[in-house]
């Protein structure tokens, strides 16, 4: 009598087992890559698995018993020997088994290789936004509201709407809210809050519409998800223009409890802060913030329509504290006749600060415009209290960042200076002059191509700009790219044309333009295309800027640095170049020293 084991074998019954087997296994690793795409429930896979689970033995049961013949499927003990066609079948399973388990190992290898990759990828995505959602507390953006007025021009007083109601959410605590200067390069443009939550890295999106009709505004909001497009919250109100401050505390507060955020700050109201009762004062300052934000041409226009406000409402603090923004900012934008005005401006700008902190102790705007303006006029201990309250007072402000850059710079904190400009950059990546300053810091740090990048992204913003047209047309020049310098060197001259400067002064900025350019093309070229430029009537001294782009001349890197702290025009830029690591080497050169005592300092840096 046949053993056990042999029989087994005629009857075909382990290959059954390892055709079973594998199929199985093939079958359940398809369907748990498959099912989930078409969002089966999560028990049809798992019933899957028990079912074939289950079939296993009676699969081998009925190889056992059962035979197949060639007229169809018999009992075993019904076939005679020599009508068995047992070993046909035995070779047809073991090509199935073949075959079968090239397709599990085709599968494994795909899997492991593609899919699994995919899935990482995916599961990894979903915890981000999970953390997005959940660890790292809500994220929102406001974007623009949509002026229903039917008047272009109110366009202000919708934008002014959005600014306030953005600043109140600012203040709710674990809530992070996306610059304005942000949401504000999307408007006008068609984008799905889905591809906004992408772009801007929030949760959810805050969309609405203001329509005013003489003294009558109905604001309408809602509340969106950004990972699924769902409305969670809307509402709208209709107010008199009398009561709108009230009218954004409202909004700011009912957003947050849509957000189920604790205010934690005393109610609504204290959500939107100093208040002006006159809406004509309120308009000319909504005015004022967006001429200073346009920066160039429209700092006078600020400085006035700041002007007119404070007219309306002498007691309206953060009127004064953008009055003395513009009045310091105007420095930079003066055309060279009117260089002699500046020392009273910034005597004009320190007044309206004090007023405004006068007014409004806590106001953190008045702080920062402050401690800028002291940071401007070399008064750096008077500078820091003031960064140090608006740092307590508005953490996440990237206009701190942007102006404790400059004093971080000014103090020989070179690294701490490029980590204040970086976190202005990433508060508000849509501000070019944010992309201006840390970009000129990574060029007097050596990271020249990290500055072609910084400046290309600012130039994009602003290409009329015209610190953007010459630090970018620097960073071309130090990183090789000459041929993109050239046409940076026309469009400046385009642009300090647009500007109002005058024939002299554009024809001799052109001409250093050139000669940096011609020095790039032949370094060895440097004196005999320097020393010309220096005689009086075409560039003077202006030419020894050449050593801060070819710096190995240190003799005209200190000239040009004494010339700039002379003549105190730039604000702390020339103490931001002298304590640069472009004259690292030199702290103990007498030079350098004496002219640390210029800008204040003694001869270890610290100030006096």
């Amino acid at each position: 009598m046949p053993s056990f084991f042999a029989e087994l074998k005629r009857r075909n019954v382990i290959r059954m087992a390892g055709l079973y087997l594998v199929g199985a296994w093939l079958l359940t690793q398809v369907a748990s890559t498959v099912l989930p795409m078409f969002d089966a429930p999560a028990w049809l896979p798992r019933s899957i698995v028990i079912l074939l689970a289950v079939g296993f033995v009676p699969a081998l049961i009925f190889s056992w018993v059962f035979e197949l013949t060639p007229v169809g499927i018999k009992r075993d003990a019904e076939v005679k020997p020599e009508e068995s066609i047992a070993p046909q079948t035995a070779r047809r399973m073991d090509r199935a088994i073949i075959v079968v388990l090239a397709l599990a190992l085709l599968y494994f290898g795909f899997d492991k290789f593609v899919l699994a990759p995919l899935r990482e990828a995916t599961q990894v995505a979903q915890a981000v936004h999970s953390i997005a959602l959940t660890d790292s507390g809500k994220s929102i953006a406001v974007m623009p509201f949509l002026n229903l007025s039917g008047d272009p021009k109110q366009d202000y007083f919708s934008d002014g709407m959005t600014e306030e109601i953005l600043n109140a959410l600012a203040n709710v605590p674990k809530l992070e809210v996306t610059a304005r200067t942000s949401v504000f390069s999307l408007k006008g443009q068609n984008h799905d809050v889905r591809e906004i939550g992408k772009m801007l890295g929030v949760a959810y999106v805050l969309e609405g519409s203001v329509r005013q009709a003489d003294d009558e505004v109905r604001v309408t909001a809602q509340l969106i998800r950004t990972d699924n497009g769902f409305h969670l919250w809307s509402q709208t109100y209709d107010r008199k223009l009398a009561h709108v401050f009230a009218l954004q505390a409202e909004v700011a507060g009912d957003i947050a409890q849509a957000l189920k955020l604790p205010l934690g700050i005393g109610g609504d109201a204290a959500l939107v802060g100093q208040r002006t009762d006159d809406p004509q004062a309120y308009a000319l300052y909504l005015q004022a913030r967006a001429a200073y934000r346009e920066r160039g041409e429209g700092m006078q226009r600020s400085i006035d329509l700041y002007h007119a406000a404070l007219a309306r409402d002498p007691k309206f603090a953060p009127a004064w504290a953008g009055l003395c923004g513009s009045l310091n900012v105007l420095q930079f934008y003066l055309p060279e006749n009117r260089k002699a005005e500046i020392p009273q401006t910034l005597r004009d700008g320190e007044t309206a600060c004090k007023r405004a902190i006068e007014l409004a102790p806590d106001l953190a705007s008045a702080h920062i415009m402050l401690g800028n303006l002291y940071t401007n006029e070399w008064r750096w201990k008077e500078a820091e209290p003031h960064f140090e309250r608006a740092q307590a007072l508005a953490p996440n402000d990237p206009e701190f960042y942007f102006a404790y850059t400059d004093w971080l710079g000014a103090l020989g904190r070179s690294d701490e200076a490029l980590r204040a400009a970086q976190r202005a950059v990433t508060l508000d990546p849509m501000a070019p002059m944010y992309r201006n300053l840390y970009g000129y810091l990574l060029n007097y740090s050596g990271h020249n191509d990290e500055c072609v990048a910084q400046m290309e992204a600012g130039y994009a913003l602003a290409p009329k700009n015209f610190y953007l047209n010459r630090n970018l047309f620097i960073c071309n020049i130090m990183t090789g790219r000459i041929d993109d310098a050239e046409k940076l060197r026309d469009s400046n001259r385009d642009v300090l044309t647009a500007s109002g400067e005058s024939a002299a002064v554009i024809a001799k900025r052109t001409a250093i333009f050139d000669a940096i350019i011609a020095i790039a093309r032949n370094p060895g070229q440097y004196a005999a295309i320097r020393n010309p430029l220096e005689k009086e009537g075409l560039v003077g001294k202006e030419s020894l800027v050449l050593a801060t782009i070819f710096p190995s001349h240190a003799d005209d890197l200190f000239l040009f640095a004494e010339d700039q702290i002379d003549k105190h025009e730039g604000g702390s830029d020339p103490v931001v170049l002298l304590r640069s690591p472009l004259f690292a080497k030199y702290h103990d050169d007498p030079r350098y020293l004496r002219l640390l005592k210029k800008t204040g300092f003694d001869a270890a840096g610290n100030p006096l």
